[in-house]
């Protein structure tokens, strides 16, 4: 488990359970509050990595899922997030944050590509990162880690799903499948951070604007049944806009647990908060 996600005069807090960060940045007159939990579920190694690093006029959060049932995932999550945010503080004040954010993919692709060749072997990681600074959001992502966006009690999902899930949608919506049965069985990824060319990319050109409030949840899919049901339950919307002190990272984390899973992933979330 990582333990430098974050400069250093962040107060940082590890459990037994998860890992949790409680960030304070301000830009401007604003302040972002970042929160990091993460745990391994019913696995028994942890494939995720993350990351989250401020800067003068923004906060940069990213999470890669290390491709389950290829050899060395977790190996191709840390390297993807290590290029990655190597590369996008290189390109400081020189590009635009959609092109950083895409350059920067572009460099994780490759240094995953080079450390598998060292090795002769072949492993792959999904990567979605978030930037956000006076009140907007850019991300990029590729594969199904998702990025979400609780607004007015109501949970959006911002970023593409390149897994076969978003095929099978298609034929929940003919009645052919039920919801349940597509997120089952169609997480076989279309695209991922595996030294090969990407064949999909969510990198939009326009960022998000962010309203008073909103609250931004970027994960692996370990928390896809608590957050991506059909419906998602009263009690879990009540979670999401509970604004206590505890972390909202943190009760992600813990639901997810109580699930009671037999085959739980991994799961690792980040949540970043615009303020009201």
């Amino acid at each position: 488990m990582p333990k430098k996600c974050i400069a250093s005069r962040h107060k940082i807090v590890f459990s037994l359970i998860c890992a949790c960060v409680k960030s304070l940045l301000v830009i401007g007159i604003k302040e972002v509050n970042a929160c990091i939990a993460q745990w391994i579920g019913k696995r028994e190694k942890q494939e995720d990595s993350y990351s989250v690093k401020s800067y003068p006029d923004g906060v940069l959060a990213i999470v890669c899922d290390g491709m389950g049932g290829h050899h060395y995932g977790a190996l191709a999550a840390r390297t993807a997030v290590r290029a990655f945010v190597e590369h996008f503080e290189s390109t400081e004040g020189k590009l635009s944050i959609t092109s950083r954010l895409r350059q920067a993919l572009d460099a994780a692709n490759t240094a995953v590509g080079k450390e598998f060749a060292k090795c002769d072997s072949y492993g792959g990681s999904t990567l979605v990162a978030a930037y956000i600074a006076s009140g907007l959001l850019w991300w990029v992502s590729v594969g199904d880690s998702p990025l979400m966006l609780w607004r007015h009690r109501k949970l959006l999902r911002l970023n593409q799903d390149h897994s076969l899930r978003a095929i099978y949608m298609e034929y929940v919506k003919a009645g052919a499948f039920t919801y349940q049965e597509a997120m089952q069985q169609g997480h076989r990824l279309r695209s991922a951070v595996t030294g090969e060319p990407f064949s999909m990319v969510d990198a939009p050109l326009t960022p998000q604007p962010l309203l008073p409030g909103d609250r931004i949840i970027i994960a692996s899919d370990g928390v896809d049944s608590l957050l991506l049901p059909a419906v998602l339950p009263e009690a879990v919307e009540s979670m999401l806009d509970d604004r206590s002190e505890r972390p909202l990272a943190t009760r992600i984390v813990e639901a997810c647990i109580q699930l009671g899973e037999a085959t739980a992933d991994n799961t690792t979330v980040i949540t970043m908060d615009w303020p009201n």
